[in-house]
């Protein structure tokens, strides 16, 4: 196990995917070995439950494995590591039945609440190349963001400003006039605070061609100044090489804007960690 120093503390990874997920690289056991090595004390996968409908993906078959893998990483890592029972619900809102049957049946420890689409647009990585498609989905999904925070079902909410790491960066490369997301971003953040649920600082904006986390600094300043004190951190890891990269950058960030602790979730109570 790896000693951490400033440069390399990392007490938590919390967003994490392996193959239970559509998307995921490597299996459950390689991500929490390579958490354990880097010296993580707090980790979670948190493979992507997509509430909508997906052909091409075993959903349900993958989920109904999820607890029995994290009973086995919790067992192996015991004393050791602590492993939570985590899950991404993407687009809760498209089937909230559904979505609140899932949470309903699964007792899990930590749920992240996220957009990966809007309505209108089925796939943010592959937009118009048009400034009309770039700005009516930033609406949509602003929108569709402030109706999932209010609802609330869930413990933190993931990559606030997603979108533009297609749109913008060196992905996009587009300028995106963000002043005028301002005003429904700052609802967004009251909304989180009055409902208890966390922010979560992605660092995989970093290292995807943002060059800095999700939610951007500005954001988490904002919330900070509006008395938001739950931060959750995860690296978006889809392979275990990712696990924890960029965690170390995104909590010098928090420490620059005055936080001196995250937290995790243990049946979906806060825990709160020093950074």
């Amino acid at each position: 196990m790896k000693e951490n120093t400033k440069e390399t503390f990392i007490p938590a990874d919390i967003h994490t995917h392996s193959t239970l997920s559509h998307d995921g690289k490597d299996a459950p056991e390689l991500l929490a070995a390579r958490a354990f090595e880097l010296g993580i004390k707090h980790f979670a996968l948190t493979d992507h439950i997509e509430n909508e409908k997906m052909d091409s993906w075993d959903f349900w078959g993958a989920l109904e494995r999820s607890y029995g893998v994290y009973r086995s990483l919790k067992e192996q890592y015991e004393g050791r590591m602590e492993v939570y029972y985590g899950a991404e619900l993407g687009q809760a809102l498209y089937d909230l039945p559904q979505a609140e049957r899932i949470l309903k049946e699964h007792d899990f420890d930590f749920v992240l609440g996220s957009c990966h689409r809007t309505k209108s647009y089925a796939r943010i990585d592959r937009l118009p190349d048009t400034d009309e498609d770039r700005y009516r989905c930033l609406d949509e999904y602003f929108e569709e963001q402030l109706a999932l925070a209010e609802w609330g079902g869930f413990c933190a909410l993931s990559h606030l400003d997603f979108p533009l790491r297609f749109i913008s960066g060196d992905v996009g490369g587009h300028d995106i006039d963000m002043s005028r997301y301002d005003s429904i971003i700052s609802r967004i953040l009251d909304v989180i605070i009055k409902n208890d649920i966390a922010l979560e600082v992605n660092s995989s904006g970093i290292r995807k061609g943002l060059h800095v986390t999700m939610p951007s600094p500005r954001y988490v300043q904002l919330y900070h100044d509006k008395g938001g004190r739950m931060i959750t951190v995860g690296s978006d890891a889809h392979r275990a090489c990712e696990v924890g990269a960029d965690i170390p950058q995104a909590l010098s960030m928090l420490r620059g804007i005055g936080y001196n602790e995250i937290c995790v979730f243990r049946r979906k109570q806060p825990i709160f960690i020093q950074i």
